[in-house]
């Protein structure tokens, strides 16, 4: 009786492993050709692909200022110089003349 248990309990796994390579090999697939239809589609489209990174660039900026000495506190002026609170920035208004009149209703 104990050698039958062995038994199945080595095809069981065997079972197991070969299920799991295939759901692997299955989703790596699906990656691929999802990644080669957007490409295509893009090229159709005439624009070069590109990754999209800007997300990470952000949140390492935020995590290189959080260890700063002066930490987050505070705003980033010109050229990254910090501006004290309080402080008033002026910015230069103008007018945006309305060009088209069904924007007016």
């Amino acid at each position: 009786m104990n050698a039958l248990s062995t038994l199945f309990s080595i095809a069981t796994r065997l079972v197991l492993a070969a299920a799991s390579i295939v759901l692997f090999l299955v989703v790596l697939a699906a990656g691929l050709v999802i990644f080669g239809v957007v490409l295509l589609w893009s090229l159709v489209r005439g624009r070069k692909p590109t990754l999209q990174t800007a997300t990470f660039q952000r949140a390492a900026q935020f995590r290189s200022q959080a260890f700063r000495p002066g930490g987050m506190n505070g705003m980033n002026g010109i050229n990254g110089n910090r501006v004290p609170p309080g402080e008033v920035i002026d910015a230069e208004v103008r007018e945006v003349p309305n060009v088209d009149p069904r924007l007016e209703r």
